[in-house]
């Protein structure tokens, strides 16, 4: 989140008008275009609070957060606690408390725990975006910083739900980097594939060098550029198929390019135990079916099985 000085500091204690709970704040998470979030403590309960100058955009983020709140044991973003109003300086604020997810943004634990899981963590997060784009909404803002991985229980989930759009409305928020307007793919509709565009920008991002990404900077956005990557990247090249489709919008649902990703993680996972199981990469990706049985928890094993 960038700073705004547009939302009020935080008084150290305070209560819902409403709801007369009671929260004790620890320290501010960051500020975002539309809302401030704070590190709570809630009688004894560890909780997020983010708070905005617009009611309207608050309580539409509370409306998404209650529609996918838990749908086929798939975790979306945090739980919602509480939605109350406060008064600060003699002006009313709406706010809402949600769960604390404690974890590591996604580029962060890829770092830690190598690109080699980007897959597998993205097929997670296509799940996530299913069960989103499925009540009708479009997370818009779709980028690493937004996507945090639970250090229980290894689990993708969506965090700082300011972008969220509903289907068919212009995209309220985005960065630039994982837009698609920006890469002249389209426009910033709210619509699936404008999530599934950024999803394999990401992918792009998370499993190339730092080198190859800096080097776009100095090229005109263009979606070959990205290609061209793809086709140079060992690491990638596997996953053209879903990566290329995303780009020109081939895909109707998070779904099918959740499928086509899968299809092409199982097909590198058996030819990597076939013809390398001796080598590192037979190795690593031996643990990897393994461990993704357990790291997908549900949605995908089932797919697995």
């Amino acid at each position: 989140m960038s700073s705004n000085a547009a939302f009020p500091l935080m008084p150290r204690q305070f209560q819902g008008r409403w709801n007369k709970k009671s929260y004790h704040v620890l320290k501010e998470l960051g500020r975002g275009a539309n809302g401030a979030v704070y590190l709570v403590n809630q009688q004894g309960f560890t909780r997020a609070v983010k708070i905005g100058a617009d009611s309207i955009d608050i309580l539409m983020e509370v409306k998404m957060l209650k529609s996918v709140q838990q749908v086929n044991a798939i975790r979306v973003g945090p739980l919602l606690c509480d939605v109350d109003d406060m008064e600060i300086n003699g002006k009313t604020y709406t706010y809402y408390a949600m769960e604390y997810l404690e974890g590591e943004q996604l580029d962060q634990y890829v770092r830690r725990m190598g690109a080699e899981w980007v897959p597998v963590l993205l097929i997670q997060l296509l799940a996530r975006l299913e069960v989103l784009h499925r009540h009708g909404w479009v997370f818009g803002d779709l980028k690493p910083e937004n996507v945090i991985v639970t250090h229980v229980e290894k689990q993708v989930r969506l965090i700082d739900f300011g972008g969220v759009t509903k289907l068919g409305n212009a995209v309220r928020q985005f960065t630039e980097e994982y837009d698609r307007a920006v890469w002249h793919a389209g426009d910033r509709r709210a619509d699936v594939s404008y999530d599934l565009f950024s999803l394999a920008v990401i992918m792009v991002r998370l499993m190339s060098s730092g080198e190859e990404w800096k080097a776009l900077r100095n090229e005109p956005r263009q979606t070959a550029h990205l290609c061209d990557i793809i086709r140079k990247n060992d690491s990638l090249y596997p996953y053209r198929i879903p990566l290329v489709k995303a780009f020109h919008v081939k895909y109707a649902t998070a779904g099918g390019m959740k499928n086509d990703l899968l299809a092409a993680l199982q097909e590198r996972t058996v030819g990597s135990q076939n013809g390398q199981a001796s080598g590192t990469a037979g190795r690593w990706i031996g643990g990897l079916f393994v461990a993704s049985l357990l790291l997908l928890a549900g949605s995908l094993y089932y797919a697995w099985m």
